[in-house]
């Protein structure tokens, strides 16, 4: 059964301020994010919690966040759905750090870093097939953002995309008629695709 996602509990509210000024101190350093912290809730948190309650996953399922940069969402998702294992997948050596430090940080038992590339990830037996849902915000086009996602998951399993409206229209029209994979648009600017088969462009 999908998971409707409640508002923040004040310690989650608390979990997620502190995740937002650790972004806020290493993007000085770091590329992180282009979104100044006085914006980052409306931006970083209703955005990553909208994704969420698109997504409906169900408790305890495995997901990985695809290019996880600052970690939105997937941090954000690790902090409200403490249920669910979250892998946040960044190749870029520093950026995993920063994901490193805020996940033990905020004591996430349930986030794991993978420092390596999507096509690496969808490539390893301990990874291809493995994960019912994979979340990403902006990290690449939407096709491409098919191409990488549809090794990780398992059929039946779902990416779900915060990307530009005009994108994910063109992206949808793209897959249609593509026998492994459902494509849609579930609210505004959020674009999912269900891997239904192994054949087909998307994998």
């Amino acid at each position: 059964m999908a998971t409707k996602v409640p508002d923040p509990t004040p310690p989650q509210r608390r979990a997620i301020d502190r995740h937002l000024d650790e972004l806020d101190l290493w993007n000085r350093r770091l590329n992180l994010t282009a979104v100044p912290r006085e914006v980052a809730w409306e931006r970083h948190v209703v955005e990553s919690l909208a994704l969420l309650d698109a997504a409906g996953l169900r408790k305890g399922v495995r997901c990985a966040d695809l290019g996880s940069g600052g970690g939105i969402p997937g941090v954000i998702v690790a902090i409200v759905r403490p249920d669910l294992a979250v892998t946040l997948i960044e190749s870029d050596q520093r950026k995993a750090g920063f994901l490193v430090h805020v996940s033990g940080l905020l004591g996430l038992g349930n986030v794991t870093v993978a420092a390596r590339r999507a096509e690496e990830m969808g490539a390893d037996p301990a990874h291809r097939g493995r994960y019912d849902a994979v979340l990403s915000r902006a990290a690449a086009p939407p096709p491409l953002l098919c191409v990488l996602s549809m090794p990780l998951l398992t059929t039946g399993g779902t990416l779900w995309a915060l990307v530009a409206a005009a994108d994910a229209a063109a992206a949808v029209g793209v897959l249609e008629g593509d026998p492994a994979v459902r494509a849609e648009r579930p609210a505004p600017g959020i674009f999912a695709v269900q891997k239904i088969g192994d054949a087909g462009s998307a994998g």
